[in-house]
């Protein structure tokens, strides 16, 4: 610790080294973080029940995270104050403590029904938050004092996920971008606006009749450009579209054929989008007009999907063991009427909303969801949030955070305010770049969050929010709690249901109450909560 002599002395950049010291150190000797790598104690986070008693241990794999936490029990989370937080954190980022308890009055049938139905709950104040913001949604490169389009389109959906009154909306936004993945890698600066029109799209059909959101993804700018749709034609069919379209957005591997494949992929030729605008230059034009010219030619292109006959491939076509000179609307059409995708597509959505294992019986009654309601995600995501399963305490803090959830989850926890453009130099070392997913799979999840390099990316992310330019951030929602204790309880509160052992509890005083000045306990209190084992798991 520093005396006050020793403080004098220090510039601020020393000072804000050894507080950054400080608070690692304190997180290695908590068992937080070993030298070496993580030792993240998720496991014995998941294993602990409602968390008495817990002490750091290794972070398992998401299956063996599962098993645990099924060991703890599979009847009904009690506390309807965790049992909202859990609902909350699930299908949206969390909630503000006023939210929680709203939610916990109600029902989980209610509670579920509130978040499902968001169609009619006034999301004013988020408009006007965004326009405050003056996100550059237009122009490629910014200006007037505005960052790049794509840039500042990651800014904007972080924004719209940490402050919507709809969080199910957003949340199923990013589940359809993770699951009917494009990446603005590929599709390059002048296609940016792309990406934005896939994020509408995946908005406004959150909750959809899967089909229908199929028939829209296949025509959808992005995904035509990331797996070729626009380069296939009856000369030359390109089978990557068709390809995915059963592996990883309907089927799953093993219920289709090669020939399947082949067959599809010739059902989607001819299909384009209109061409863009011609970029008229006058002669002599410097390579500062060109470019110029070309960006205002990009902003200004609202690409639309035609058919090309000419280079379209109808003839007949077997394909799931039916014949006919099927178009790409037939093609979906026969992959939803197949059984495959009643057991894909509602398990994919419970691993994101519950666990990672649902059992054979759990199967079954989602494919009889799926069957019965025509294929309705709305009705599929309802199920899911009101069954026991879900509010079990199998599956309570049964998964790991991404980093959206762990920063969007924090913003919200501790009613923060960020435009995020301050934060997106770090989603990259996090692993988690919204409009850039690694591979046409999307993001792979579970353990990978947490390698040593991702969870060092959090604690250096943390560094930089909570103590901007060296200095603490005014975290107001611990402020109100003058005392160490109380600061820490409250952020346990707010964060983390109130969960975690006593002997964490108590470290976690102590070391605030080393710290004099109020806004740098309560920063640190912050750092320290949402560093530790429990806040990393959702």
């Amino acid at each position: 610790m520093v005396d006050e002599g020793e403080r004098a002395v220090l510039d601020p950049t020393e000072r804000h080294c050894r507080r950054k010291l400080r608070r690692r150190a304190f997180l290695a000797a908590a068992g937080g973080v070993a030298a070496g790598g993580l030792t993240i104690g998720t496991a014995a986070v998941m294993s602990g029940g409602t968390g008495k008693g817990r002490e750091p241990g290794g972070s398992p794999p998401e299956g063996e995270a599962t098993a645990a936490a099924e060991e703890a029990g599979t009847g009904p989370i009690a506390d309807p104050l965790r049992r909202a937080a859990h609902l909350l954190r699930r299908a949206g980022f969390g909630g503000t403590p006023g939210e929680i308890a709203e939610f916990a009055s109600l029902t989980p049938e209610e509670a579920a029904d509130r978040l499902v139905d968001f169609e009619g709950t006034d999301n004013a104040a988020l408009e006007q938050r965004i326009t405050r913001a003056n996100f550059n949604l237009t122009r490629l490169r910014g200006g007037d004092g505005r960052p790049g389009m794509a840039s500042d389109m990651r800014a904007w959906w972080l924004t719209r996920m940490a402050y919507t009154s709809r969080p199910l909306e957003e949340r199923m936004t990013l589940i359809w971008h993770g699951l009917l993945t494009s990446e603005l890698g590929k599709l390059g600066i002048p296609r940016t606006k792309f990406m934005l029109i896939q994020n509408e799209l995946f908005r406004r059909m959150a909750l959809p009749r899967y089909d229908d959101l199929l028939k829209a993804i296949s025509r959808d700018p992005a995904m035509m450009v990331y797996l070729d749709t626009i380069q296939s034609s009856a000369a030359h069919p390109n089978e990557n579209y068709a390809r995915e379209l059963m592996e990883l957005f309907s089927m799953g591997v093993g219920n289709y054929t090669e020939q399947d494949v082949r067959e599809a992929a010739r059902a989607f030729t001819g299909w384009r989008l209109t061409a863009p605008p011609r970029v008229q230059l006058p002669e002599g034009a410097s390579e500062a007009e060109r470019r110029a010219a070309q960006d205002a030619a990009a902003e200004a292109y609202e690409p639309e999907f035609v058919i090309q006959p000419r280079l379209q491939d109808r003839g007949m076509k077997t394909f799931l063991g039916k014949t006919g000179p099927f178009g790409g609307d037939e093609i979906i059409d026969i992959i939803m009427s197949h059984d495959a995708p009643s057991r894909f597509i509602p398990v994919r959505l419970f691993r994101e909303f519950a666990h990672a294992n649902p059992g054979p019986e759990t199967v079954t009654w989602l494919a009889e969801v799926w069957n019965g309601s025509g294929h309705d995600i709305r009705e599929v995501v309802r199920a899911i949030l009101k069954s026991a399963e879900f509010n079990s305490e199998a599956a309570y803090r049964a998964k790991i955070k991404s980093p959206v959830e762990f920063v969007v989850g924090a913003v919200r926890g501790l009613e923060l305010e960020t435009d995020f453009r301050a934060t997106l130099r770090f989603w990259g070392p996090m692993g988690q770049t919204l409009f850039q997913p690694p591979n046409v799979a999307g993001w792979p999840g579970g353990p990978a969050w947490l390698a040593s390099a991702t969870f060092f990316a959090r604690l250096n992310f943390l560094d930089a929010f909570l103590f901007p330019r060296g200095r603490p951030l005014r975290v107001e929602a611990l402020l109100a709690r003058e005392d160490a204790a109380g600061m820490v309880d409250e952020a346990l509160r707010r964060l983390v249901d109130g969960v975690m052992s006593d002997g964490a509890r108590a470290a976690l005083v102590a070391h605030a109450e080393s710290i004099r000045d109020p806004v740098e306990r309560a920063a640190t209190v912050a750092y320290l909560v949402l560093a530790s084992p429990e806040y990393q798991l959702a």
